[in-house]
């Protein structure tokens, strides 16, 4: 709790072993490995295995979405908001680290792929409804849980999804996750088919293709049942099913026209183990444009509404809940510049984990007190300027959240001296930790795949006298079997 308040109230800090420092924290530098050793953990004496500390951490996210979760007389008027994506962390230089592969990170530089080699990790949070909170892009982190190298970030999203809506108090409410286009794949659109009460607002590539329903009645010829009707190819769509012309103004104040388009029950091609054609789901196009009519941006945005209840959110809302989408990067930028979620430069996996988790704990506090702060200005800063108006802003929070732990108090018990520890013996060696080698997810994909892998240089045949493989085959077909072929000069 002492490393908590210390993280939420200290925002200019380089390195993690300088919060022992603060005023906050009571203890010194070396408690802060027993945090990072000992979270999530209910026996000191044995290490948690990854079922114990999934459900430790669970539980920290039940008493997370306990404290956001609407009203019972707040279920009907307004959905509950969700937010999935995931974040680097970078660890090119730690050749000590386990499970390191490569993950997209934004690089500027141009010519550059956007990787990186570190980990990965999946965070799920709350969209809070307050007028207040939507405008300075408040979130409610509830979930952070690493991607492994056999995991994909979808995979992981889902199973996170899965815990809020049907294990915690959202389950009593209607549900709507708003992601990115690397979720509109099969495995989600069968997934949230399955909950009844939730619906996803996922952004889709204008180059795919989807597929209308077959038309009841009109297989003329015997055989299998018709799964997939008239193509809807999203560059040249059909005509529509539902139009309207709404308005958005923006922060500047300027007003721009929107066209929402949308076509119901559409489908993406599945396979036999996939069954997608059983999972309809609406497509969405949104178009801006401005007073002439003109597009205000060069392509429009492709979205999919899928679930159950998809035709209880309206065109209009399903563009206004995903434009909230972008509040989780938000909290990215704020959780990597102010709460130092990948300064934590470990040589342990479950460190680094952990230390996550201690930053969404840190924003949730910070989130909390946010109707206690009030105006700290530098001594540089003028009181006019605008930003200070807003005292609910996350980092001026985190300037006053100091002062406010210190009138409320932490429950967090006084530091007792134990004594100087003995530490090693003269002569005694820890032994080196080996390197961990960089895994290709490439690499895994070909082992676990039952694909018929490339034949090995002994079982395939040398070209004869310098000709290629596939020049033998077409002489073969000419030439005698006992006659050899030309040579070529």
């Amino acid at each position: 709790m002492d490393l908590i308040d210390a993280l939420a109230a200290t925002a200019t800090t380089d390195s993690v072993v300088k919060l022992s420092l603060s005023s906050l924290f009571a203890r010194t530098y070396s408690s802060l490995t027993d945090v990072l050793s000992s979270l999530f953990r209910t026996n000191l004496k044995t290490p948690p295995t990854d079922e114990e500390k999934q459900t430790q951490a669970f539980k920290v996210t039940q008493l997370l979405a306990e404290r956001c979760a609407p009203g019972a007389l707040e279920s009907e008027k307004d959905p509950v908001l969700f937010a999935i994506d995931c974040t680097a962390n970078s660890r090119i230089y730690a050749n000590k680290v386990d499970d390191r592969t490569n993950v997209h990170a934004p690089n500027h530089v141009p010519g550059q792929k956007p990787i990186t080699i570190g980990h990965e990790y999946s965070v799920l949070v709350h969209l809070p409804n307050r007028p207040e909170d939507r405008d300075l892009h408040w979130v409610v982190p509830l979930s952070v849980r690493r991607v492994r190298s056999d995991q994909s970030g979808p995979q992981v999203g889902l199973m996170q999804l899965e815990e809020i809506v049907n294990r915690t108090d959202f389950k009593a409410h209607f549900c709507i996750s708003v992601t990115d286009a690397a979720y509109s794949t099969k495995d989600w659109v069968i997934g949230i088919d399955k909950w009844p009460h939730v619906v996803q607002i996922a952004r889709v590539r204008s180059n795919r293709k989807f597929f209308r329903l077959p038309v009841p009645n009109s297989q003329t010829r015997r055989g299998r049942p018709q799964e997939y009707g008239e193509e809807l190819v999203l560059q040249e769509p059909s005509e529509p099913d539902l139009e309207e012309v709404t308005t958005m103004i923006t922060r500047k104040g300027r007003e721009y026209q929107v066209l929402l388009q949308r076509w119901n029950d559409v489908v993406m091609q599945g396979s036999k183990t996939e069954r997608t054609h059983e999972h309809p789901f609406d497509l969405l196009k949104v178009t801006v444009m401005d007073e002439k009519g003109k597009p205000v941006y060069r392509r429009p945005l492709w979205v999919i509404i899928v679930g159950a209840r998809r035709r209880a959110v309206c065109s209009k809302d399903a563009h206004i809940a995903y434009g909230r989408r972008y509040d989780i990067e938000h909290f990215f930028r704020f959780g990597k510049q102010r709460l130092q979620l990948v300064n934590s430069q470990t040589c342990k996996t479950h460190h680094e984990e952990n230390w996550h988790w201690i930053g969404v704990l840190a924003y949730n506090m910070l989130y909390h007190a946010r109707s206690l702060a009030s105006a700290v200005p530098y001594p540089w800063e003028k009181k006019k300027i605008q930003v200070l108006n807003s005292i609910e802003r996350p980092s001026q929070v985190q300037r006053d959240y100091g002062r406010i732990i210190r009138e409320i108090g932490t429950p967090a018990p006084a530091p007792k001296p134990r004594g100087k520890s003995p530490g090693r013996q003269l002569g005694q060696k820890s032994g080196e930790r080996p390197d961990c080698p960089v895994i290709r997810k490439s690499a895994v994909k070909k082992e676990l795949s039952p694909k018929k892998q490339k034949p090995s240089a002994r079982q395939t045949k040398l070209p004869v006298h310098g000709v290629s493989r596939a020049q033998t085959r077409r002489m073969r077909r000419i030439w005698s079997r006992n006659r050899p072929p030309p040579i070529r000069c």
